[in-house]
């Protein structure tokens, strides 16, 4: 297997957000994020200002467990690789659903409650890495790869495998 790529996490906490919850949801995900100082919890009114938490280094591994677990892994290699510029990719979770255990990406035209983690991925074969961290069994029915003919579009809509009478539209032979 490719090496795993260099994983960066960061996430926002708002001033009116309480930080250990937030750190708590991104632990959910990726058990080692490691912050110097989490944002306390103030009386009303707060007046401490919005706090960018980040860590560099951290294993991918509970996110990819999770991803199998909840069987979305074609989802996950095409949110994970909607940005892909040469060896870097980013992408976002729902800092609400992680809080459950769960991943739910996030476009980023989308305004989502519980804030989200933004994830930075860096390696120089991250295009094969994405494939083989989400590779599953029926991708030898269904191939797929990083901006495949059937991949996840920019704004999240779907490439529809079937027409409206139930005909493949994908893998026809010409």
């Amino acid at each position: 297997m490719t090496l795993a790529p260099l994983v960066t996490v960061s996430t926002r906490v708002m001033p009116h957000e309480i930080g250990d919850k937030c750190v708590e949801a991104v632990q959910m995900i990726f058990p080692d994020f490691v912050v110097e100082q989490v944002p306390t919890q103030s009386p009303f009114p707060v007046k401490r200002e919005e706090v960018d938490l980040t860590c560099e280094g951290v294993a991918p591994d509970r996110l990819l467990e999770l991803l199998g677990e909840q069987r979305i892994l074609d989802t996950a290699l095409d949110a994970m690789s909607v940005n892909l510029q040469a060896n870097a990719t980013n992408f976002l979770i729902s800092r609400q659903a992680a809080l459950s255990g769960k991943v739910a990406f996030v476009l980023e035209a989308e305004r989502t409650i519980g804030g989200v983690i933004e994830v930075m991925l860096e390696s120089e074969d991250l295009s094969d890495w994405l494939q083989e961290a989400t590779w599953h069994a029926g991708r030898m029915d269904v191939p797929r790869s990083v901006g495949d003919e059937v991949s996840m579009r920019a704004d999240g809509s779907v490439t529809e495998w079937f027409d409206s009478k139930g005909r493949a539209t994908i893998n026809k032979e010409d």
